[in-house]
């Protein structure tokens, strides 16, 4: 069984408070990444507007930028890390890739806009940028990532 097609469950109560079984959440996207309240948010409002999009990390870059999923091009060496909310993808370079192999990200939304940040990325519209927290994979999700079949590639993608 695939790692996405496991759901999570979630012990369900009734009016007294006792436990009556589990309910299926939503399926397990991924140990490597996630995303805030405040991202998935920025993404539906994004998605309306533009349709399909997705997120990028390019090599040497900070954060992430927002593109149209259809004029994303990966290289062969992108790697897909992770699917948000609504079926949008996180790519990265394959430099960052190997520095983020033992992290867990999570996808984030700042609301300033500074000079350095990147102005072709859809969110600089709405006077916003998306941004990383990064921290280590715990036991379980290291486990969870070494036993996953390895990431999809830019190449894979062109196939």
């Amino acid at each position: 069984m695939r790692r996405s097609d496991v759901l999570r469950q979630t012990r369900t109560r009734d009016r007294r408070g006792r436990c009556c079984g589990t309910r299926a959440l939503m399926p397990d996207r991924s140990v490597r990444g996630a995303a805030t309240d405040s991202a998935r948010t920025l993404l539906r409002r994004l998605i309306e507007q533009h349709g399909p999009v997705l997120l990028l990390l390019r090599s040497g870059a900070a954060t992430p930028i927002c593109l149209p999923a259809r004029d994303f091009h990966p290289a062969d060496g992108d790697v897909l890390v992770t699917r948000l909310p609504w079926h949008t993808e996180f790519w990265m370079s394959e430099d960052n890739y190997m520095r983020f192999t033992r992290d867990h990200l999570t996808v984030d939304v700042r609301s300033e806009i500074t000079e350095d940040a990147p102005t072709t990325s859809l969110e600089a519209i709405e006077q916003s940028r998306f941004v990383l927290r990064v921290r280590p994979l715990d036991a379980t999700e290291a486990a969870a990532a070494a036993a996953a079949p390895p990431p999809r590639t830019g190449a894979d993608r062109l196939r």
